[in-house]
């Protein structure tokens, strides 16, 4: 199973900075890069008042980390995943599954 980690990927997590006006300015910084399987589960649709937005969930193996959480992100090249779930089957289990939504890349 750990043959089909194909595709390299930086682990990201937030960082909160004082702006000095008494709120935060929110970065995103990598702290691991690690081999991934990625896998599409589904894609939906919603209509606004003026755009579609779509919105595509994936299934994210990687070798087992304690280290990551719901929240992170992941990101495989110019694409940007938000981690909503892990799914870890314990220590002696050799993978961990991320449930990821697709963030929306930047449209230029």
């Amino acid at each position: 199973m750990l043959s089909t980690l194909t595709q390299r990927a930086a682990l990201l997590a937030s960082t909160l900075t004082p702006d000095g006006g008494g709120g935060f300015s929110q970065s995103w910084d990598a702290f691991a890069s690690v081999w991934i399987a990625l896998e599409p589960l589904s894609a939906t649709d919603t209509v606004g008042a003026d755009h579609l937005q779509s919105r595509v969930r994936h299934r994210i193996t990687l070798r087992r980390r304690s280290d990551v959480a719901a929240g992170q992100r992941v990101q495989v090249g110019s694409r940007l995943f938000r981690i909503h779930a892990v799914l870890d089957d314990g220590p002696r289990a050799a993978a961990l599954t991320l449930l990821c939504e697709e963030l929306p890349g930047d449209p230029s």
